[in-house]
This record gives structure tokens, sequence and C-alpha cells, in this order.
């Protein structure tokens, strides 16, 4: 995959607007004069932070991306960049939107990536970094033009210390093959974090979370959502599909909010589902909780990271969120999806494989 023409903003790439915001982009569908992200870090004058470039000091806004987290973000725009806040007529929701015209550069993670792999990397994170690819490259046979870094790395405001890998990996069949490899193999320099650790992050997840502790510990292992590299560098996965593999243009779909509801199904497809939005094409549904007239639901789609690849084929879940009808003009067809992630649950939502309640 080269990328140096790259135009189209993919999930996980970062855009810096003309007084140096730095915005994370979501997803892939985008209007022709905005791009959907949210804010992640800001420019500040005090030293009290961790992150720099050169001179220049960034606080971070959010820590993580969640529904309830970007809200946050929200808050912080509408004071100092109002007009980002723009109500979507074909997703109807209201997201920030930053303007193409405000954009002052585009940060492309593989692009990023390649700089580093080429010159070595410039401090001992750059370094692991290379080092971690070329790793991953060598035991799934994915060649390294096919990942990317995303976060503080991407756009050079980075701490050794402190800052994470945020690995990005292209195209469909590269990122199960990767996601398969990490998850079913253990190999000689990548672990799971120490059990205490996981057991704290999933306590803090349980939070925020309509999950228990138990849970999200769960979730977090059979994932294996942060690893860790030559047992002290963590990095993450997020694959992201390539440009060709997009099957949405904006404007294709109409998405209409219509209620929230429990239901409880059975997935028939996954591909797509370790990506964001991810997606479960899903079948057997039944309402516990809402209107009857909603088990026609074709798919589950989820916009909150954390329930993105839990469930296999055939496997029987239970979720609540908000129900969407779907008008797709190309194909000229009506059905309905159950969206988790959404502002109108307000955190609330969810998705879990039955296995984990019984």
């Amino acid at each position: 995959m080269t990328s140096s023409y790259r135009k189209a903003f993919l999930d996980r790439d970062f855009v810096e607007d003309k007084d140096g915001y730095l915005y994370c982009v979501v997803g892939y569908v985008h209007p022709p004069d905005r791009v959907l992200a949210y804010l992640k870090y800001v420019p500040t004058q005090s030293l009290d932070t961790i992150w720099f470039r050169g001179k220049v000091g960034y606080n971070r806004v959010l820590k993580y991306y969640s529904s309830v987290a970007v809200s946050e973000s929200f808050k912080i725009l509408r004071k100092i960049k109002p007009h980002y806040i723009y109500y979507d007529n074909v997703f109807n929701i209201t997201f920030i939107g930053v303007p193409v015209s405000e954009i002052r550069k585009h940060y492309i993670p593989e692009e990023r990536l390649k700089e580093i792999i080429v010159n070595g990397g410039e401090d001992e994170l750059e370094s692991d970094l290379a080092e971690l690819v070329r790793y991953l490259s060598e035991i799934t046979n994915i060649k390294t033009q096919y990942f990317g870094i995303s976060g503080s790395i991407l756009t050079k405001i980075h701490n050794p210390k402190y800052s994470d890998i945020d690995l990005t990996v292209y195209g469909i069949t590269n990122s199960w093959k990767l996601i398969r490899a990490l998850r079913e193999v253990e190999w000689e320099k990548i672990s799971l974090p120490e059990d205490n650790v996981i057991k704290e992050w999933a306590l803090e997840v349980s939070k925020y979370h309509p999950l228990t502790p138990k849970e999200a510990y769960l979730m977090y292992v059979e994932k294996k959502m942060r690893l860790v590299f030559k047992g002290y560098r963590i990095f993450s996965v997020h694959p992201i599909l390539m440009p060709e593999e997009i099957d949405e243009k904006y404007g294709d779909k109409t998405y209409v909010p219509k209620d929230l509801i429990k239901i409880r199904g059975k997935v028939i497809g996954n591909k797509l589902s370790i990506f964001l939005p991810g997606r479960y094409i899903v079948d057997d549904v039944e309402v516990l909780e809402g209107k009857e007239e909603f088990s026609e639901i074709k798919e589950v789609v989820t916009f909150e990271g954390l329930y993105s690849g839990i469930l296999d084929v055939d496997e029987e879940f239970i979720a609540y969120g908000k129900v969407e009808e779907v008008y797709d003009k190309i194909r000229d067809s009506r059905y309905f999806r159950l969206v988790v992630g959404s502002a109108e649950a307000k955190g609330k939502d969810y998705i879990k494989p039955l296995r984990w309640l019984r």
C-alpha cells in the first residue's frame, strides 16, 4: 500500500487545524466539506504536560475514545470552535466535523511509520516501534508497508517514557491474520500484561461502561486488547480498512434514529467486526425490551471500540442500543440496525456474548 498520494481520510488518521488542535479521525464516511473526528490534543502554554513537539506543549483532552468521552470534547469545542459541532443530515446525529478548509495538516499513519523504519527511530520508543513492526511482519508475513502508527507518535508529540504504541494494520485479510496470530499463539517477545494490571483496567472500565469487572476482564484476555512487547512496551492494534475496501460513500445511506431497545440474537457474519465502526451481521433476533417491530434487525454496529471483534460467527449475544432505520439509496432498500456507542444511550449500551452470562 503506497500512500504518499493517499487523500482519503481513514479511521485513526489525525488532522491538525489552523490553530494547532489535533483531532483523531473516526470511521471512513465523511461529508465532502468536513472530516468527522474527535478532539484529542490541544496546544498549551503550561509546562505541566508530558506531550511536546519542539517547544510546544499539548494537553490531552480524551484519554481514550468512547461515546461518553467524546461528549467531553464537545464541551471544549462548544466554547472555542462552536462551528465544528454540527448536525449531520445523513447520519442524523450531532457530531464534530473539522471543516476541510481549516485543516492545516493530514497525518498519515503508514507514512509516519515508514519514516521511522527508514531512519531507525529518533528515540527509544520509535526504535522499539520499528522493532515491533519488523517482528510482527516476520511472524505473520504481513509486509511492513501495511502497518502504521497513530496517536502521539504519529503527531510527533510523544513522550518515550509514557506513550503507548497505537499500531494500525491495513486491509481485511491482513487485519484478521494479525489479530488471530496475537490471540491464538503465544509469542516469545509478546505477552499479556501482569494479571493485576488487567484487573485494574477491568475495574476502571466497569466504572464507565455497563460491564462487570469480571466481564471486562474476560473481554481483555479474550481480545488481548493491549499487549506488552519485550516485557515493558505497551501496544495495541487497530485494524483499518483500505480505501478500496470501503463499501459506502457519504450519502449512499441515510440513518434515522428510532428507539432504544435490548435484543438477543445470533451472529452470522463478523468480517467487519474488528474495524470501527465494528459490524456484525445478525439473525434470529428477539426483542427483550422495546418494540417487537424491531426484531427485523439485520446488523449490530458498534462505534464503541470495546465491543469490536468480540463475537464469533454462530455466537449468541445480547445487546442494548439505539435502533436506526437505514435507507440504502443504491440498493433501494430499507432495514433496521442496532447501534452501540450513540449519544442517546448515554454510555449504557453494550454487546455481550451469552457465554459471559452463563
